[in-house]
């Protein structure tokens, strides 16, 4: 894959929270053989399930890799007991046993980019008929006004594929995203990365990488009408309401809106009840800076980003990947606020 960019600088609208190349290296000796292990497993894993699905029907893909998922959730008890803590403590009004089944659902979540990204490349035309789109008119009414579109996603469904989706729909993106030797696993990453733009991207520019220049290439895109793709569930130091807690997040995504003017468009693409079941939805775009005090309108447009993203979890929370990060989150902004402070 082209990579474009370098590392991302500490001043940086796009913070980098605790995914850098630091953090990685200051990782227990423990933790960094355990990643490494899954390092490879996840690039093994990767090489025999793009082979099986050459042949195999992707029923058989979808029940390996949920497989893997409720077997790692049945398997280590201290992680099951702090996810459904997590999600106890997100969603009170949830009883046990739905909170039981929301865990399940998020460690096979996390299993399912790989067999996304899989059938996509293998079945394409049954994933088309698959796939409903939903909202079509926000995006296109966002379009009109000829500054770009900054789309906002989660962690959830089929994110993964969505990239390649919209290309194949004709509206590509340009996703910002960690470079694989900035995360835990990048043999593993680089590989699945590789694949997905050989699926469908945006020939301009397949991927932001986050690094020193990636601010400038951002606006740059976005000035000549493109379209880029950031994630909310990335830690940062913006301290903003989630789950009833404020918690500290990335705010890049507003930092774009208020240099750029570009209309922040929330979407998801969520699986459905078949295995090649997709559903597209685009929301209506989010408001856009107002008072013209920057650290305001920042704070403003992170509000909203993250009531958005909050809504689309709530819609389907057991596909959500980021439960695991929601408590690192919520401590940040705790260390973070002043005493007597307030959420932005």
């Amino acid at each position: 894959m082209k990579r474009v960019g370098g590392r991302e600088g500490p001043d940086s609208p796009l913070q980098r929270g605790d995914s850098g190349v630091a953090e990685k290296a200051n990782l227990p000796l423990r933790r960094k053989a355990f990643f490494l292990c899954v390092d490879y497993f996840a690039l093994c894993l990767f090489d025999f399930s793009r082979f099986l699905s050459r042949f195999a029907p992707p029923s058989w893909l979808f029940a390996l890799f949920s497989g893997i998922g409720r077997a790692l959730f049945h398997v280590r008890t201290g992680m099951r007991r702090d996810l459904l803590e997590k999600i106890s403590e997100a969603m009170p009004e949830l009883a046990a046993r739905e909170v039981s089944r929301i865990g399940l659902q998020a460690c096979v979540s996390a299993t399912l980019p790989m067999f996304d990204l899989l059938v996509f490349g293998s079945r394409r035309r049954e994933y088309a008929a698959g796939l409903s789109v939903q909202g079509w008119e926000h995006l296109e009414k966002a379009e009109a006004a000829g500054r770009g579109v900054i789309f906002l996603f989660a962690h959830i469904g089929a994110y993964g594929t969505s990239p390649a989706v919209l290309a194949h729909l004709g509206k590509p993106f340009t996703p910002v995203m960690f470079h694989p030797e900035d995360t835990p696993i990048p043999r593993s990453s680089a590989a699945i990365d590789l694949y997905g733009e050989s699926l469908g991207c945006d020939p301009e520019g397949p991927v932001f990488w986050a690094g020193d220049d990636t601010v400038s290439r951002v606006r740059e895109h976005l000035g000549r009408g493109r379209r880029v793709g950031i994630a909310f569930d990335v830690p940062g130091t913006c301290i903003v309401p989630l789950f009833g807690r404020p918690a500290a997040m990335a705010d890049g995504i507003a930092h774009f809106a208020c240099d750029t003017g570009a209309p922040v468009i929330p979407f998801s693409l969520l699986r459905g009840r078949g295995v090649l079941e997709r559903r597209l939805t685009f929301y209506p775009p989010l408001a856009g800076p107002g008072c013209g005090e920057r650290r305001e309108d920042v704070k403003m447009i992170m509000r909203e980003v993250a009531a958005a993203a909050e809504s689309q979890i709530r819609s389907a929370p057991g596909q959500w990947m980021s439960w695991f990060g929601l408590w690192h989150w919520w401590k940040k902004a705790e260390e973070l606020r002043a005493p007597g402070e307030v959420s932005a």
